[in-house]
C-alpha cells in the first residue's frame, strides 16, 4: 500500500488555494449528481411528471438533501482510501435506510426506481469525493517528535511536528508513541485535533495498518481484540447463514452448469473432496469443483503453482472467476467454514507450516473463509516462506476482527476477481 503523505497546497499564509481538494471533489460530485439526477428524471416518469405534480417533487427534492448529506459527509472523511470509501459507502446506505423508515413511517408518497436511482447515486458521487480528495491531498500525517521516542523512521512517513502551538486539526493522523510524559500543551494540541476529527494513534500501530499485516514473533494473545472473538463470532455466523441463503438462488444454477460441463470434459467425479484444518485445529472435509486431473497413486498433496500442469483448461476458467469455491456454500451452512476468515490448509500442509510457524496455530481461532484477508493481500502461499507472509496478514485479521475489516475483505475481493489476480 503505497502512502502519499503530501499535504494540501497552501499559500505562503498557509491558506488553502483555489485549488483545495474538498472544493474540487464537490464540484465534481455536484456535476456528477447533476448529469446522474437529469438522465434518471427524463428515463422515469418524464420531466413534465417530476416538476409539475407537488408530490414527486418533494420526493425528488428529498432525495437529492440525501444525495447531498451523503456527499458532505463523503468530504469530511480523514484516514486511509480504503477505510474513507467503505465509510462512505455505508454512510450512503445509512441515510437512505433512514430516509427509507420516515418513508414507510409517514406512508408517504415513493418511487422505488428513483430510490435505487439515488442510493446508487449517492455512493458513487461520496467515493468520487473521497478519491478526488485522496488523490490531491493524500493521507496527511503528523509526526509529534517529542512523543515519538526511539519511533522515528520511517523518516518519509508524514510531516514532523515540534511546536505544540501548530494546528494539528489540518492531519488526518497524528502519531505518537507516549515514549515521554505528555505536558499540558501537547494534551491541548492533542484533543483539539481528536475533537476536529484526526486521529491520534500509536506509530507502531499505524505502520502495522498501514501495512495490514502483523511481525509474526510479537503477536501474542493480549493482542487479541479486548472484547474477545466470542461474541462477533456468533454475529459472523448469523450473517454467514443469511447471505448464504441470499445467495442460493443466484449461486445454485451457476454450480449446475459448472458440474455439467465438468461431467461432459473432464469426467466424473464432479467435486474434490479433502480434508482441511478449521476452527479449533479440527480436520473437515471441504468441498470444491474439480479442477485438476485425478491424483495419481502415491502423488503428495501440494499448493497449487503457476502454470501448474494437473489443473485443466476448462479448470483454470474456473479457478479465475471463484467458481470452483461454490460447493463450499455448503460448508459454511455446516459450521465448518465461514465466507470470509484464513484459508483452510491440508492436513499434510498444516503440519508444515505449524512446525516451522508456532504462531501459526493462532489462525484456528476463528473459522476458515472461502475469502479472506490474505487471499486479497497476498498470493496463495506453495512454501513455508511464503506461508509466513500469509500469516502476518491472517494474524493481523483475527487482531483487527470487525464487521468494517469483514466489508473491506468484500470489497478488495470483487475487485480480485475483476481484475483476475490471486488465482494459479
Amino acid at each position: 500500500m503505497n502512502v502519499d503523505v503530501s499535504t494540501e497546497r497552501t499559500t505562503q499564509q498557509g491558506k488553502p488555494t483555489l485549488t483545495h481538494p474538498r472544493v474540487v471533489a464537490n464540484l465534481a460530485a455536484t456535476v456528477l449528481i447533476f448529469v446522474w439526477m437529469t438522465v434518471s428524471v427524463l428515463l422515469i416518469q418524464g420531466p413534465v411528471t417530476w416538476l409539475t405534480t407537488p408530490e414527486y417533487s418533494i420526493h425528488l427534492a428529498l432525495n437529492l438533501a440525501c444525495m447531498g448529506v451523503c456527499v458532505a459527509y463523503a468530504g469530511r472523511l480523514q484516514g486511509g482510501l480504503d477505510e474513507k470509501i467503505v465509510q462512505a459507502l455505508l454512510s450512503s446506505i445509512i441515510v437512505f435506510g433512514l430516509f427509507a423508515f420516515l418513508i414507510l413511517a409517514g406512508r408517504l408518497f415513493f418511487s422505488r426506481s428513483m430510490l435505487i436511482v439515488c442510493v446508487s447515486g449517492a455512493a458513487l458521487a461520496s467515493t468520487l469525493v473521497v478519491l478526488i480528495r485522496h488523490k490531491l491531498s493524500g493521507r496527511r500525517v503528523a509526526l509529534v517528535a517529542p512523543l515519538l521516542g526511539d519511533h522515528r523512521s520511517p523518516p518519509n512517513l508524514g510531516e514532523l511536528v515540534t511546536d505544540p502551538s501548530a494546528d494539528l486539526r489540518r492531519f488526518d493522523f497524528v502519531l505518537v508513541s507516549f515514549a515521554e510524559p505528555v505536558s499540558a500543551e501537547w494534551s491541548k494540541a492533542l484533543s483539539r485535533a481528536m475533537l476536529a476529527g484526526c486521529k491520534v494513534r500509536h506509530v507502531g500501530e499505524y505502520l502495522e495498518e498501514l501495512k495490514g499485516a502483523v511481525t509474526v514473533e510479537h503477536f501474542e494473545l493480549d493482542h487479541l481484540p479486548e472484547n474477545g472473538i466470542a461474541s462477533y463470532k456468533a454475529l459472523k455466523r448469523a450473517l454467514d447463514i443469511g447471505l448464504v441463503i441470499f445467495l442460493l438462488p443466484v449461486a445454485l444454477p451457476v454450480l449446475a452448469a459448472a458440474g455439467l460441463l465438468i461431467a461432459v470434459f473432464m469426467g466424473t467425479p464432479v467435486l474434490y473432496r479433502q480434508e482441511r484444518i478449521g476452527l479449533g485445529g479440527e480436520p473437515f472435509t471441504i468441498l470444491k469443483l474439480r479442477t485438476m486431473r485425478p491424483e495419481r497413486p502415491g502423488e503428495a498433496v501440494a499448493a497449487a503453482i503457476v502454470g501448474d500442469s494437473r489443473i485443466t483448461r476448462l479448470g483454470r476458467v474456473l479457478r479465475r472467476f471463484r467458481i470452483d469455491e461454490l460447493p463450499q456454500l455448503w460448508n459454511v451452512l455446516r459450521g465448518d467454514m465461514s465466507l470470509i476468515g484464513p484459508r483452510p490448509e491440508a492436513r499434510p500442509l498444516h503440519e508444515a507450516y505449524l512446525a516451522q510457524l508456532p504462531n501459526y496455530a493462532y489462525r484456528y481461532l476463528v473459522r476458515p473463509g472461502i475469502t479472506g484477508w490474505a487471499q486479497v493481500s497476498a498470493p496463495p502461499s506453495v512454501n513455508s516462506d511464503e506461508a509466513r507472509i500469509k500469516l502476518t496478514f491472517d494474524l493481523f485479521y483475527i487482531k483487527k476482527l470487525s464487521l468494517y475489516l469483514d466489508l473491506l475483505i468484500v470489497l478488495r475481493t470483487f475487485w480480485t476477481l475483476a481484475a483476475g489476480g490471486g488465482a494459479r
